[in-house]
């Protein structure tokens, strides 16, 4: 993992434990958070994802930290989080267990600069084109690690 990488990865971490989160995140020792397409009694492995945000027992928000921030990488990101309905996880205890997802934010989050900012516009432009395929994700935002937490306080204030 890279430093940038890193710093970002604990920023969000901090941010969401800030607001009412309990967190699970892969490279703490712990495993990585796996997502699953369940299908005819079969789990299908997809991805590691960043980080999951948890409340009442819920994957809420799910983080992808995205140093290549083009849109081929970002809506790779998107589609596989959204062909997953299901997440290995840690909500509460020791153990990880599989908790389905349904209606997670999906939030990419990529270094902050000024070419990054010309990139996430873009991005939000192709998002409103995106079509969800089995309604496991509710949305996605990307954003910067500045921005992170505006975009997450608005996405409770609105209930998006």
């Amino acid at each position: 993992m890279s430093d940038k990488r890193g710093e970002i990865r604990a920023k969000c971490i901090e941010i969401l434990k800030g607001h009412g989160y309990t967190v699970d995140t892969s490279n703490e020792g712990a495993g990585n958070i796996r997502i699953y397409r369940e299908h005819n009694a079969e789990k299908i492995a997809l991805a590691d994802v960043d980080i999951v945000g948890i409340k009442k027992g819920i994957i809420q928000v799910i983080v992808e930290i995205e140093e290549n921030d083009t849109p081929k990488a970002i809506l790779g990101a998107v589609a596989v989080v959204d062909m997953a309905n299901a997440c290995l996880a840690k909500t509460s205890g020791a153990d990880r267990k599989m908790v389905p997802l349904d209606g997670a934010v999906l939030f990419v989050v990529t270094p902050a600069s000024k070419e990054a900012a010309k990139e996430r516009a873009l991005m939000m432009l192709l998002r409103d084109s995106y079509n969800f395929m089995e309604g496991n994700l509710r949305d996605f935002i990307v954003t910067d690690e500045d921005a992170f937490e505006n975009e997450l306080a608005d996405l409770e204030l609105y209930g998006a």
